[in-house]
């Protein structure tokens, strides 16, 4: 007796203690989307700073240190057990309870005090309670069908994340690359007007230059030097941001692999129209908004099943033991046992079931129309990317030979200036168009590695095998 009452205790009154695993009976995680599909065994362990990082390290480093991808895969585990619980209202519900009360009553009677006594009561109980849903019209499969959906969002949501994170993982490697050739570039530019000094210095002092010269080019030398500042500022900190982005110290010396020139496949890239009805059907942006508005359908169904009978078998088992004194009859032993069905009809609930059809319906268009919002605005990105590249791809060429053009034309004016022939401006002039040539073709290095990697996104096709 005492052991039965002890089990009916802890299963009614005792929480469980919490334990750092719960058995996932419907493997409702298997259907959760893992970053980790996306990395390499030893891809979280912090890099070695003394090895070449190359763009795919980098990108695998970021993906384990951006808080937006564990925050997306969090949500993705937390709807999948979402649906477990939808699955489980197809199991019975198994309820275990036991009580135990005592009571004591005096009867003091002055004048016949042989009438007087006391009475001692002890009761103890317990039973099982049994209730089984046998059909309640669609409603189970209702809220299943939106936390299936649900799940489609949450899993595209976390692609949509992590197809960013590779955006702006690459956007930061590149960046760096892109500061490293400016940097390069403005240390040139300085070294050849410290050379454009130090001829007009000579020149001056041996009286074949005037003074104008010689201050013209120390001027162009100091405003060289002013970049070379800046360039190196720039440098540092967009290496501090890959760095911290990486989960490493801003300090940081990153060595990374690849430059600007090296540029990866564009295998994917097709005709525009092709390009937008792959956008259509793989963007995970798209892909996330289509499954909210099948999961706003299916609770619209879930708000209008929910209204309708629901037909369950129920049980119970009690058993009851009551010690008592003799004056109230004794002790007695109580056992109730009952099976059967129970039909529950909502009849009235003051027009609160129509209201939160109302309130679905509702919900359904609004989602159907932030589809179409996003639908308009991945397809808009496409076009610009796409644009971008296309654009980038035949400036590349052209600013490469605007940069060896410019190369000669300074190289033909410092020989001329220093045989006697050309003027001080202009040599300036050849090595200002000289920098700017320069600067043009790093920032269309940089828009073609940028423009390629987002396209390859808003397609939702951004993986660690597009970048080689």
């Amino acid at each position: 007796m005492r052991a039965q009452i002890a089990l009916f205790v802890g299963l009614a009154m005792v929480q469980p203690p919490a334990i750092a695993y719960q058995p996932d009976v419907f493997d409702t995680e298997k259907q959760v989307l893992s970053p980790q599909r996306h990395l390499s065994g030893a891809a979280c362990t912090l890099p070695s700073i003394s090895h070449v990082l190359t763009l795919e390290n980098v990108i695998e480093h970021v993906l384990c240190n951006d808080p937006k991808i564990s925050l997306a895969w969090a949500n993705a585990k937390a709807q999948a057990a979402q649906i477990g619980t939808a699955r489980s209202a197809w199991l019975p519900r198994l309820t275990g309870a036991t009580s135990s009360n005592r009571s004591h009553q005096e009867f003091d009677y002055e004048n016949v005090p042989q009438l007087s006594r006391r009475d001692g009561q002890l009761s103890n109980s317990y039973g099982l309670s049994l209730s089984w849903v046998l059909l309640d019209f669609g409603r189970r499969s209702a809220a299943l069908d939106m936390a299936q959906q649900l799940l489609s969002v949450a899993n595209a949501s976390q692609d949509a994340a992590l197809q960013n994170a590779f955006v702006v993982a690459s956007q930061a490697y590149y960046s760096v690359l892109a500061a490293q050739r400016t940097l390069t570039a403005a240390l040139q530019v300085e070294r050849l007007a410290a050379q454009n000094f130090e001829a007009a210095d000579a020149k001056f002092k041996a009286g074949a230059a005037a003074l104008s010269d010689r201050l013209q080019a120390q001027t162009a030398l100091s405003q060289a030097r002013l970049r070379v500042t800046r360039d190196e500022g720039a440098f540092i900190h967009s290496s501090g941001v890959l760095a911290l982005r990486m989960g490493l110290s801003p300090q940081t010396r990153l060595d990374l692999a690849s430059d600007l020139d090296t540029f990866a496949a564009t295998d994917f890239v097709k005709s525009i129209d092709d390009l937008l009805i792959e956008t259509r059907l793989n963007n995970p942006g798209l892909l996330s908004a289509a499954a909210q508005v099948k999961a706003s359908q299916a609770a619209i169904e879930d708000a209008r099943a929910a209204g309708r009978p629901t037909l369950s078998l129920v049980s119970n088992l009690t058993r009851s033991h009551s010690t008592q004194t003799t004056s109230i009859n004794g002790d007695f032993r109580q056992r109730d046992q009952s099976i059967g069905v129970q039909l529950t009809i909502p009849l009235f609930e003051g027009f609160e079931r129509g209201y939160q059809i109302r309130n679905a319906m509702a919900r359904q268009e609004a989602s159907q129309a932030q589809m179409a919002d996003i639908e308009q605005r991945v397809v808009l990105e496409t076009w610009q990317f796409y644009q971008t590249l296309s654009i980038e791809t035949r400036s590349l060429q052209r600013t490469q030979e605007l940069v060896d053009q410019s190369r000669q034309s300074l190289e033909v004016v410092q020989g001329r200036y220093q045989s006697g022939v050309g003027s001080m401006i202009e040599l300036l002039n050849a090595l200002t168009a000289y920098a700017n040539a320069e600067q043009e073709h790093i920032q269309a290095l940089i828009s073609w590695q940028t423009a390629r990697l987002s396209l390859a996104a808003s397609l939702g096709q951004l993986n660690l095998s597009m970048l080689h």
